[in-house]
């Protein structure tokens, strides 16, 4: 049985997308994959636990719980919205799981779509993470934020990080993220995303069909995409066709938001939406406000 820790870092304002997302990843899972599934979080309630743990009742996969203290981030940037200090807690994963040597992070805004095997099974001795090409780094970045210290080719996605728990930990990375949040403090846009390339030099680039955003599905021609823009600068449109209809991740980043909060949403997501216990159908004021408002 191939055993393969992942990790989600959410609290209780996006239960509904954290639960789809751990439903979704259960039910992908290939016969000989056993799902080590670990939830950082700050406010989530026994009774919370409680449900999130039914979605693995009856499952080779098992789902664990750890209490972050939001004072650990205390003075990181942040935004007013959905982008909390929990952004930052994605870096713990090496040190938290220190039973391990590699670790799966990923987003919560997410459905996934195939078993990861075969992105656990990636070499990353020579690498601190893997992650997915974003775009290129220059100056004329379109999607992202340009820092003439990132000295990498390309910036990468954070939404999806495959950790070298190991060369974390002996590198000591963490201290040096921390340093990183203190000196590009106000220069940080995408917090998480923007320290990560910053700090690191050593990333995997991963198959785009593990990061596949939302506007790839979402338009008839996959060039109207507004990712496409820049995205065509470091992957072929053979490439681009290949994760289309082969996605192995689906991110919901972008417009138009997310997909628990759209009056209709994607029949395969709400598939998942309607296997949900109802502790766990819980819509937040913000839910229901842009759900409201959606015109999708």
């Amino acid at each position: 049985m191939n055993v393969i820790p992942v990790v989600f870092c959410f609290d209780s304002r996006i239960l509904i997308g954290a639960s789809v997302s751990i439903k979704s990843l259960i039910e992908t899972a290939g016969e000989n994959t056993c799902y080590d599934i670990r939830i950082f979080h700050s406010d989530l309630s026994l009774k919370t636990q409680r449900a999130l743990s039914s979605l693995a009742e009856g499952t080779r996969h098992t789902i664990g719980f750890h209490y972050i203290n939001p004072e650990l981030f205390k003075g990181y940037p942040k935004s007013k919205g959905s982008w909390t200090e929990i952004v930052y807690y994605r870096f713990l994963v090496p040190y938290i799981l220190n039973e391990y040597d590699k670790a799966v992070y990923s987003d919560v805004d997410v459905l996934f779509k195939d078993d990861l095997s075969d992105l656990y099974s990636s070499n990353i001795s020579e690498y601190e993470f893997g992650a997915v090409k974003a775009e290129k780094n220059t100056p004329n970045v379109i999607g992202h934020n340009y820092f003439e210290e990132n000295k990498n080719e390309f910036i990468y996605w954070s939404g999806l990080m495959l950790f070298n728990c190991k060369r974390f930990r002996e590198e000591k990375t963490l201290d040096k993220l921390i340093e990183n949040a203190k000196i590009f403090n106000k220069r940080l846009k995408y917090f998480d995303l923007d320290l990560v390339n910053i700090t690191c030099d050593r990333i995997l680039p991963l198959c785009m069909k593990y990061c596949l955003v939302q506007s790839f599905i979402r338009n008839e021609d996959y060039k109207k995409a507004k990712e496409y823009e820049f995205l065509k600068e470091i992957y072929t449109d053979e490439e681009i066709i290949e994760a289309i209809k082969n996605p192995a991740i689906i991110h919901y980043a972008g417009k138009p938001g997310k997909p628990w909060r759209f009056k209709k949403p994607y029949s395969d997501y709400k598939e998942y939406m309607d296997k949900l216990p109802k502790d766990l159908r819980v819509f937040t004021f913000r839910d229901v406000r842009k759900k409201l408002f959606s015109k999708v």
